[in-house]
């Protein structure tokens, strides 16, 4: 191990790093090595032989920097135990050894569960860049699983409210089933259990179509199809179809949409998901107060923007509500799995466009999609 350079970290920046269990059986690289991840801000415990590291690992370090040749119990065998026990199996492993290592050593290594093979003497800096490259793959990765534990998480509580609802429906269909004589039950007694049992379904149809989107959007498959289209007219259907939506949220929706055509070639489809979706949320976080759809043709683009005087959102949090799993606002009304604005931005972004929002807390949110005309002219 050389010094040529100890990585930039003050002491201050010690403070939430991680551990590393330090294996070596030779005292001086032992303690040049701790020295250097010390310095670095790593929480550092050392461990002079194999039976030690088995026994320190089960504290769960961040990481294991493990020599290869030790006197009692050797670095492969040791990764070979720490991989094979449910609390370490997971740990992050690096071999590190003399510069006269074969290649079946590394091979050996490797194959036994290691995550990275060093050889020594490294350098400071290239000590530290290998670490801290291991455990940026590390923390992508748990982050990864965080994720997709919320997500089958949300998931799971909102398949479960429709199938629950359908379920009782049904049931209750049944009930009167065995409850009337002969053969007939009155045509309102199923409509009242039928009608809602539907409404379930066509959920249950939103949401998985939801999860295919996002499905499509993460393999970059989000396909279009392209058609000359009117921005206002759809924005005028999409406002129709969710009157009712509306009126249930004691909103009243204005539209301010020109008496001529605003022309785009688009996905008409997915853009009216879009608006649908900017739409529900403005009734979802709007505080039962007026919510206004426009659009608007300027010089070079097209805008649709949906304004709402309800609770707003913060700052800080107006770029996090585009990505996956967050919601619009943290109170009141935060149904949903979180993915809406995500995939709503993802179809502006494939139709050229961007989707932005301009909002203060107690004022209200304003969604603009803003889309380009040489869409409409170009057609």
């Amino acid at each position: 191990m050389t010094s040529s350079g100890v990585s930039g970290r003050t002491k201050e920046e010690a403070q939430g790093r991680a551990t590393i269990l330090n294996v070596n059986d030779t005292p001086a690289v032992l303690y040049l090595t701790g020295r250097i991840l010390t310095h670095a801000g790593y929480h550092v415990v050392d461990a002079t032989s194999g039976t030690e590291a088995l026994r320190l690992a089960s504290g769960r370090p961040d990481m294991v920097l493990l020599d290869v040749h030790m006197p009692d119990i050797d670095g492969y065998e040791v990764c070979r135990r720490l991989r094979e026990q449910e609390d370490t199996r997971d740990l992050l492993i690096a071999h590190l050894s003399a510069v006269s290592v074969r290649r079946e050593d590394r091979l050996r290594g490797l194959a036994q569960g290691a995550d990275a093979y060093w050889t020594t003497p490294l350098g400071d800096d290239e000590l530290l860049a290998n670490v801290e490259a291991l455990l940026r793959l590390q923390s992508r990765a748990q982050a990864a699983v965080r994720a997709r534990d919320e997500f089958l998480a949300i998931a799971a509580h909102e398949l479960r409210t429709p199938l629950t609802a359908l379920r009782l429906n049904l049931e209750r269909v049944l009930h009167h089933l065995a409850r009337t004589p002969g053969d007939t039950v009155p045509r309102k007694t199923i409509e009242a259990s039928t009608t809602p049992a539907l409404r379930q379904l066509v959920r249950l149809q939103q949401l998985l179509d939801t999860l295919l989107d996002v499905s499509r959007v993460g393999r970059r498959r989000l396909s279009l199809h392209l058609e000359m289209m009117d921005l206002a007219e759809a924005a005028r259907d999409v406002a129709q179809r969710l009157a009712m939506n509306a009126r249930a949220a004691g909103v009243d929706l204005t539209l301010a949409l020109p008496s001529h055509p605003v022309l785009l070639a688009g996905d008409r489809l997915r853009l009216e998901q879009v608006i649908s979706n900017l739409l529900t949320n403005a009734f979802r976080y709007g505080d039962g107060k007026p919510v206004q759809l426009s659009v608007e043709a300027q010089a070079d683009t097209l805008q649709l923007r949906v304004r709402d005087r309800g609770i707003g959102i913060a700052e800080q949090d107006q770029a996090r509500i585009f990505n996956r799993f967050e919601r619009a606002a943290t109170s009141g009304g935060s149904d949903g799995l979180g993915l809406g604005l995500y995939i709503a931005r993802e179809i502006v972004a494939a139709h050229e466009g961007t989707l932005t929002v301009e909002s203060r807390p107690g004022a209200g949110s304003t969604f603009q999609v803003t889309l380009p005309r040489h869409r409409a002219e170009a057609y």
